[in-house]
């Protein structure tokens, strides 16, 4: 029997609240939330505070790039079962916290301070090695992330790619806007 439309929105509906009943009483205030919660909050006023307020719109630009990538690729590997998070912030699949602040936040601390391009080559790589080698471990550890089909060496080349590719198109943009002022 081939599946309906009608069974794809019950099992949708069945993982909802499923999702929801876990995250209640397996997530929810442990070790793992309290990070989480802690490192995102932290992040956020360390990055507030050191942000340079002359270059905000450029380097929120930047996040705000960087964090839609991540959140499609996420996306992306979640529906292909090549990763899961058992523990999140919030009772949703994804890790919001992570894609749409956390890891943006970074990126945008290493553009803001790494100007020219060589310095910013070394830093996007010393910070593609620590996500992919410290960080995603660490998550593991925590039971934030479980990689099914997917080795921490597999995100090394993105997480550079990210950097360089919005750093580069970011850069053409202040270009454009310098030529017609």
């Amino acid at each position: 029997m081939q599946p309906t439309w009608q069974d794809v929105i019950e099992l949708t509906e069945q993982f909802r609240d499923t999702r929801i009943e876990y995250w209640l009483n397996e997530t929810l205030f442990t070790f793992s939330w309290w990070v989480l919660l802690v490192t995102t909050i932290g992040l956020f006023i360390v990055w507030f505070i050191i942000l340079d307020k002359k270059r905000i719109f450029e380097i929120i630009t930047y996040g705000f790039m960087v964090a839609t990538i991540a959140i499609m690729g996420d996306t992306i590997g979640v529906s292909l079962g090549l990763w899961h998070y058992p523990n999140t912030l919030t009772p949703v699949p994804l890790t919001i916290e992570i894609h749409k602040l956390q890891m943006p936040i970074i990126y945008m601390m290493v553009y803001q301070y790494f100007k020219t391009w060589k310095a910013f080559l070394i830093a996007a790589t010393i910070n593609a090695f620590v996500f992919a080698f410290m960080l995603e471990p660490l998550l593991v550890w925590l039971q934030i992330y479980e990689p099914y089909h997917w080795e921490h060496v597999y995100s090394f080349f993105p997480y550079i790619i990210i950097a360089v590719v919005f750093k580069y198109v970011l850069n053409k943009f202040k270009q454009l806007d310098q030529h017609y002022q």
